[in-house]
């Protein structure tokens, strides 16, 4: 079972086969072949999702650029988490590393007004 989630490059996986008849009727190689096929079977009809390092991030920005930052968003796959309307708008957003560098350098070119950003906590996303 291990072999097949290192073929696979798979982490962060639990497999558990329940083995409800206590018999010796399969033999050893027979159980290996029930135990392989089982997890083959869990592999290919499991949904994979791809786990990233990344931030939580904070952002204030103010309200005539609200249309532009979601836009901006949409355009490149952040996640808005939460906003908070006040005397400007907060945005908490969860973004891979990757993409923060990206974003930092394009809110010039994007003419985005982005007041401040503070960095969160780093996470999995």
């Amino acid at each position: 079972m291990l072999e097949l989630l290192r073929g696979k490059s798979l982490c962060n996986v639990l497999i558990v086969v329940t083995r409800y008849f206590g018999g010796i009727l399969l033999g050893t190689g027979g159980l290996v072949r029930a135990y392989a096929g089982a997890t083959k079977l869990a592999i290919e009809n499991a949904e994979l999702i791809l786990k990233q390092i990344g931030k939580e991030v904070k952002l204030i920005v103010e309200y005539s650029e609200v249309e532009n930052f979601k836009y901006y968003c949409r355009k490149h796959e952040i996640s808005i988490i939460k906003e908070e309307y006040s005397d400007n708008v907060i945005f908490w957003i969860e973004i891979s590393n990757e993409k923060l560098e990206k974003m930092k350098n394009e809110i010039d070119s994007f003419n985005l007004k982005v007041t401040k950003i503070d960095k969160m906590e780093e996470k999995y996303i």
